[in-house]
């Protein structure tokens, strides 16, 4: 029989049209005459590469013979004849359960009967040892009077039984709703089909998909597999509680963490009836904060590192996107067979002279090029070397861990100078090899082949993997490239250097160095502006790089970059492939492993691998990612002592104790933020840690010295609203209401045309500042599907709803804030007066005893 024509009889059954058609066969709807009733009857589709597709549709009707149930699609017969095979089962007058959703609007009451009578029909299964392993919304038909019946299982098997009729398929079920172990190939039960459960549960009551909308078999199943999916509070937060508890326990990634069985489901689900039927009816509608696709693109928590993380933007970025395709990139040896070499990074101490500052750059950057292709070394990042710049070499080489020092100087006369290259053995701590030369003030191509080839004197035993040859540029514009690449930090004027940058490569497209600066830059402004603007730019500047250099790791790193913002995983996979080989450093590929996990919030294999790293090179860089994973995981007890050993082997080392003083504000102990930030030289502080130092102070109600940090943030960075808005705060706790007016409305004036979740947050802000409650809310409902739901903006909409007095609100996302880890300390303030004293926070005191332990301090989250 074929789906192409149809036929009279099948059996002794009249057909009379056709129903529908899948993979393996198609369903005729017809007429039993002899009982006159309609039936429907699956037709096997002859496949010549199956050989077992005739034995799983009899294996169907062997089970679903012995599934007597009423949400089960019952079976009345079996016709064979000749190698054709068909089921006649009953014929259910009504549609899936997708189309039931989407043409009509059932109530919340109604969409959890429905589930009842799913998993009644499933506890039918399960009690016979059998499992669909292909539960979805397809498979689900509703009748005209509503009951809820399971179809189609075509590959269906009993979990006690060892059968090989699947195997072909290796794994079966739909890419979309089966569970981790399933898509894992792992052994099965019955709890396999309460994920799948989950998944259709979660549609039905969420109106998405847990796993997001990704038109990719790939992501979806990389994430069902790896990614937890968003609690469903949050993509629907008027389910009741002991419903979104359900959906995600449902939705856990191991089967012992799900429901013991579908009955006790089931039993869950009457239980959440009788309450919803006890409870008046409840109209408010509430803020929906994120969309499932959003949240799997979102990371999990605002990180305002810098570029601290991954030394500098270009390794922050490949770091990312290492893991795009982490399952299948191949767990490397452990021996290592090569020597780490860093660069001791010279002092800008005395450098005063900018053609000076110039050759020293040129210098540095012949050198970084010349050493990172080098067969049997591994140049450690210059970024590290960079950390622990004035340190004498001995604690250089302990923090870096290096078994080779390269140690540059330039001693420079009136027209020229001598640059001395050293290479010292840290072993030993030798002078192994020296090599001097003279570099012209004016030639900067010149003093730049000369430079290499001293690098090929000084290392003859580890040959460079290629030869310089692309610098066929004239000296004036590598003179621009590398005033360009001086002032590349100079965010103020990123956009006229881009356009400078742009005419340099119309130029001389053919200078790899262009385009890895160029992306590097354009990471920095979107950073800086939020902004996608750069990327479009970084996009149009890749498409003139020639052929020639489309391998060339600068090329490449750029192309990482783009492909990264685009969230393009698979140009992403493609890219990093060709990079992998161009990486042989065993410890940086854990490290970049380690990143990746963490992006995914597995932070236990993220734990393992930097801990793989650190046992190839125990390095202070290591320490502090080992150290944001605790951290981010809630375990910032246990990150310290990793911190104090980072702080002691790099003096001065403000990204740890950035990290450090961030944890202590988030822990709520503000007087030791304030003793970190100070410990540090006042030029080292960034903009976070200047604002966090503000916060510090402004918690341990030093109102006047939070005043003038938050004025100085606000001068440093004049289009941000956050220092206006606090300064706003102090303020009213002064008593000075007109004063709080006037930053407010300074606040709203710099946000008002802003089109951005960030901006029209502050905005919301801003108006409940100003007592202007209703367009405070309009700006909240605007941003429920586009912020993130983390601590920052969680404790930003508490400060609203607060402040415009909607309390429920207000202890809706106080309870989410102190969930996702902040201290009580942050609530004992006048804004939130009605926690500590109101009614109606009494059972959130009762869950958080420290809440308003410490009544009349304020503040607001450490930026991290």
């Amino acid at each position: 029989m074929t789906s192409e024509q149809l036929p009279s009889y099948i059996g002794r059954y009249r057909v009379t049209g056709q129903l529908g058609a899948g993979g393996m066969g198609v369903v005729y709807l017809a007429i039993d005459e002899r009982l006159d009733r309609r039936v429907a009857i699956k037709c096997l589709l002859k496949n010549p590469t199956s050989n077992s597709a005739h034995l799983r549709i009899r294996k169907e009707a062997l089970l679903l013979a012995q599934l007597n149930h009423n949400n089960i699609v019952q079976i009345y017969d079996v016709v064979e004849k000749q190698n054709d095979v068909a089921l006649v089962m009953e014929f259910v007058d009504g549609c899936s359960l997708e189309l039931w959703q989407r043409e009509r609007a059932p109530s919340l009451r109604q969409k959890i009967q429905l589930l009842k009578q799913i998993c009644s029909g499933l506890a039918r299964a399960h009690s016979m040892g059998i499992i669909h392993r292909d539960l979805k919304a397809d498979n689900i038909l509703i009748d005209d009077s509503g009951t809820a019946k399971i179809s189609d299982f075509g590959i269906a098997k009993n979990w006690r039984e060892d059968s090989d009729l699947t195997r072909e398929q290796h794994v079966a079920g739909s890419w979309g709703a089966m569970s981790p172990e399933q898509a894992l190939g792992k052994q099965l039960d019955n709890r396999c089909d309460l994920f799948a459960l989950g998944v259709l549960a979660y549609k039905l009551l969420c109106g998405q998909s847990p796993f997001g909308d990704n038109d990719s078999a790939f992501v979806i199943m990389d994430r069902i597999v790896n990614s937890q999916h968003p609690p469903a509070a949050k993509l629907n937060p008027e389910l009741p509680t002991a419903l979104s508890q359900l959906l995600d326990r449902l939705l856990a990634k191991y089967p012992n963490k799900r429901p013991v069985n579908a009955t006790a489901v089931g039993a869950e689900l009457d239980a959440i009836l009788r309450e919803l039927e006890a409870q008046p009816l409840d109209t408010a509608s509430r803020t929906v904060t994120i969309t499932a696709e959003n949240f799997h693109r979102q990371q999990r928590r605002r990180i305002r590192w810098g570029k601290w993380l991954a030394g500098g933007t270009v390794t922050i970025a490949v770091a990312a996107l290492v893991g795009t395709i982490a399952a299948v990139l191949p767990v490397k040896d452990s021996g290592v067979d090569g020597k780490y070499i860093a660069i001791v990074a010279p002092s800008d101490s005395a450098l005063t002279n900018r053609d000076i500052r110039l050759l020293r750059s040129n210098m540095l950057s012949a050198i970084k090029q010349g050493l990172s292709n080098r067969d049997g070394l591994w140049l450690i990042p210059y970024s590290e070397s960079q950390q622990v710049t004035g340190q004498n070499l001995h604690e250089q080489a302990r923090a870096l861990n290096a078994d080779l020092l390269l140690h540059p100087s330039l001693s420079c006369h009136a027209e020229h100078c001598e640059a001395s290259l050293e290479l010292i053995e840290t072993g030993k701590f030798s002078v192994v090899a020296n090599r001097t030369t003279t570099l012209e003030l004016d030639e900067s191509l010149e003093s730049r082949a000369r430079t290499l080839q001293q690098l090929n004197y000084l290392l003859p035993g580890y040959p460079p993997q290629d030869s310089e040859s692309r610098l066929a540029i004239s000296a004036e514009d590598y003179q621009t490239y590398l005033d360009l690449f001086e002032h590349q930090n100079d965010f103020a004027n990123l956009g006229e250097m881009l356009t400078q940058l742009e005419a340099l490569r119309d130029k001389t497209p053919d200078f790899p160095p262009y385009y890895e600066l160029y992306g590097d830059m354009v990471i920095d402004q979107r950073f800086n502006t939020r902004s996608d603007a750069t990327v479009d730019r970084l996009e149009s500047f890749l498409r003139k790089a020639p052929p020639s250099i489309a391998d060339h790791p600068a090329v490449l790193t750029a192309k990482l970059q783009l492909a990264l913002s685009r969230n393009d995983e698979k140009r992403t996979h493609d890219l990093l492939e060709q990079l992998r080989v161009k990486a042989p450093d065993q410890a940086i590929y854990y490290f970049y492993a380690s990143v990746y996990y963490q992006d995914r919030d597995d932070n236990e294999r993220a734990i393992e691998a930097i801990d793989r790293a650190l046992a190839q090179r125990d390095s202070y860089r290591y320490l502090l990612q080992k150290a944001l994973i605790l951290s981010l995981s809630g375990d910032m007890n246990g990150a310290k002592p990793i911190l104090l050993r980072a702080m002691q082997m790099v003096d001065d080392n403000i990204d740890a104790i950035s990290l450090l003083a961030g944890n202590e504000l988030d822990q709520g102990r503000p007087a030791e933020t304030i003793r970190l930030l100070n410990s540090a030289r006042v030029k080292k502080l960034g903009p976070m840690d200047t604002y966090n130092l503000c916060l510090a102070n402004y918690i341990e109600k030093q109102f006047d010295r939070a005043l003038s940090c938050f004025s100085d943030v606000a001068a440093r960075a004049p289009r941000d609203a956050d220092p206006l808005l606090y300064q706003a705060e102090i303020a009213n706790a002064q008593g000075q209401p007109e004063k709080a007016q006037a930053f407010a409305e300074k606040a709203l004036a710099l946000t008002r045309e802003r089109k951005d979740w960030e901006g029209q947050l502050m905005q919301a802000r801003a108006y409940a500042e100003l007592g202007r409650a209703g367009r405070a809310i309009d700006m909240l409902l605007k941003i429920r599907r586009t912020a993130p739901d983390d601590l920052y903006v969680n404790y930003a909409r508490a400060q609203v709803y607060i402040t415009t007095g909607d309390l429920l609100s207000a202890k809706a996302h106080v309870r989410k804030t102190l969930e996702q880890g902040v201290s009580p300390i942050w609530f004992d303030t006048t804004p939130f007066a009605p926690v500590c004293a109101g009614d109606d926070f009494a059972d959130l005191r009762a869950d958080y005893p420290n809440l308003c332990a410490q009544k009349d301090k304020s503040g607001p989250i450490a930026r991290k």
